[in-house]
């Protein structure tokens, strides 16, 4: 949720957009993190500030180590290596899934390589 900027963020202005970012009382832009660097920037696409606002849209946020969880279970059970960015959306996948019948479907379009992403998270199973 550290980059969460639509739940942890407000309106603001940045790169000449006028979205929801993580900042400060003052406007200064807030450093977000997240452990995918895909996901740290300090705000949201304009496009899905105007979704979210008109309720037309909505955004699920993930911890890094509900990310880690997913990356590490798609990529056993699965054999894919999920990127980080889309490791964040399959565990609100699951959450949704666990509320659907058993002959339910779920889709999860996961763009990207997880290879790249192998010595990011390493440290997090135990490895160098």
């Amino acid at each position: 949720d550290h980059a969460a900027s639509l739940s942890g963020g407000r309106p603001g202005v940045l790169h000449g957009n006028r979205t929801y970012l993580l900042q400060d009382a003052d406007g200064q832009i807030l450093e977000g993190h997240s452990i995918s660097a895909g996901l740290d920037y300090p705000g949201i696409g304009p496009e899905h500030a105007f979704l979210h606002d008109m309720g037309r849209a909505t955004y699920l946020s993930a911890t890094d180590a509900e990310a880690l969880e997913m990356f590490g279970l798609c990529s056993r059970l699965e054999g894919i290596i999920p990127a980080l960015e889309p490791a964040h959306a399959l565990a609100r996948a699951l959450d949704k899934a666990a509320s659907l019948p058993a002959d339910g479907i779920v889709l999860v379009n996961l763009c990207g390589r997880g290879d790249k992403d192998i010595f990011s998270v390493m440290p997090h199973f135990g490895g160098a």
